[in-house]
């Protein structure tokens, strides 16, 4: 074989070998069937894909990665089971949250770690039923108050 053939099989392996380096570091992930299986990766914290089909909300996770001493999971609503017609706004939407390396809680568990349009979209429909919930019982609340003071 000449030389600019050795030069050209070269070439072509590295760009192979880039093509994979970039397609594991970046774009590879396991994929979960139960729950047993995203937590254990989840406490690796091991790229990982798991559609959580709970009873009342089906949750996709896809673990991205680490960061300084957390787990950044993205958390998406795929779709809402059961309640009203203001959750069904929230399909779709996706958070990322920050959860403590080696721990396998739920990545929505506290809101306080997670940041996202999904996390903005939960505190709306919770501060709106805060809301109702005062208006209906405005009377009641306006007599706790009269006795505690």
């Amino acid at each position: 074989m000449r030389r600019g053939d050795w030069i050209a099989i070269i070439a072509i392996v590295l760009v192979i070998l880039i093509g994979l380096a970039i397609y594991f570091t970046f774009y590879f992930h396991y994929t979960c069937k139960d729950l047993s299986c995203f937590q254990a990766h989840q406490k690796q914290c091991a790229r990982t894909l798991f559609i959580n089909d709970e009873k009342d909300v089906t949750w996709q996770y896809l673990i991205k990665g680490k960061e300084k001493n957390n787990c950044i999971i993205s958390s998406k609503i795929l779709e809402v089971k059961k309640g009203d017609y203001s959750k069904q706004s929230l399909i779709n939407k996706e958070m990322d949250c920050f959860v403590p390396l080696g721990s396998i809680v739920s990545p929505e568990s506290d809101l306080s770690r997670c940041h996202g349009i999904l996390k903005e979209e939960l505190q709306n429909i919770m501060i709106q039923k805060l809301h109702s919930y005062i208006v209906e019982n405005l009377g009641e609340i306006s007599k706790e108050l009269e006795k505690a003071i």
